[in-house]
């Protein structure tokens, strides 16, 4: 049975006791990342660590040393080294507020859960078969302090991703309370029209994904325009291609929405720089 990491100890799942559990699983009450493992390594940890931490603070946790790169990162690769991932997978960082209590809390020491996976990839590859999506209009999401985060309390993506598999989609577009496409049950979202990319600013209430930020610096270190707008449906129809990125899939593109049919050249050129800047991130780690 493979190990997580939960608190610094390296245990097994079933050793851990519901009442260490009880107030995430209650109240919804932490944030967490998901992280690509390629070569038995983590991928753009720092950036992902910056976020968590940034949600720590919004949450009003207690900083953690514990969750720090110098610290983490070597416990990430022990715990990839005890479950035999030494090629492709993910991580995933769960932390959530520690002790008892309703809504108001007894502490706000924060307790943390590290798990990991294999997968099949051991590299960004794009999709075959371009995706069918749809919208999901049941509930809009909230601008906050807290949207650029990924929360524990995640209904929102939950119901989204029920439509979309009731749907037989591939995927669901979500949008803001002003009616805005913001991003998919799992994904930031960019549309290019005449060679110039767009997608929603994180004031729209999109996720603050990490790979929305390696896409735009890649495209405009490669002579792409890039902006952030504000994304509406006729956006979607008149655009010449969709992508949808996150960390673990990388670059994925829409086939069709509505009768709309699009494009994958886009997709398939960020991909491949995508894969040198992962080459060019673990080199300089490996140098340093």
């Amino acid at each position: 049975m493979k190990k997580v990491c939960f608190n610094g100890e390296y245990l097994q799942i079933d050793d851990i006791q519901y009442k260490d559990l009880k107030r995430g699983f209650s109240f919804g009450d932490g944030a967490f990342e998901t992280i690509k493992v390629i070569n038995g390594k983590p991928v753009f940890l720092k950036h992902h660590l910056k976020r968590l931490n940034s949600a720590i603070e919004k949450l009003k946790l207690c900083p953690d040393q514990h969750l720090q790169l110098n610290f983490i990162e070597p416990v990430i690769i022990d715990l990839l080294q005890i479950n035999e991932i030494y090629e492709g997978g993910s991580i995933r960082i769960s932390v959530y507020r520690s002790g008892q209590g309703t809504y108001l809390p007894e502490t706000n020491n924060l307790s943390y859960i590290i798990e990991s996976n294999r997968l099949k990839e051991n590299s960004y590859s794009t999709n075959k078969k371009g995706l069918k999506i749809g919208v999901y209009d049941d509930i809009l999401k909230p601008l906050n302090i807290l949207s650029p985060y990924k929360l524990a309390n995640a209904q929102l993506y939950v119901l989204a991703s029920v439509f979309f598999k009731e749907n037989q989609l591939d995927d669901a577009l979500i949008k803001n309370e002003n009616g805005n496409i913001i991003e998919t049950t799992n994904s930031n979202l960019f549309i290019s029209s005449n060679g110039v990319l767009y997608t929603p600013a994180l004031s729209e209430g999109c996720v603050g994904g990490i790979m929305r930020m390696q896409v735009i610096n890649l495209a405009i270190s490669n002579g792409m325009l890039v902006y952030e707008n504000p994304i509406q449906l006729q956006h979607l129809l008149s655009a010449d291609e969709i992508i949808i990125t996150n960390s673990i899939k990388g670059i994925r593109w829409i086939g069709q929405y509505k009768d709309k049919r699009y494009y994958n050249s886009l997709a398939n050129k960020l991909t491949d720089l995508l894969n040198q800047e992962v080459v060019n991130y673990q080199t300089d780690l490996m140098e340093n």
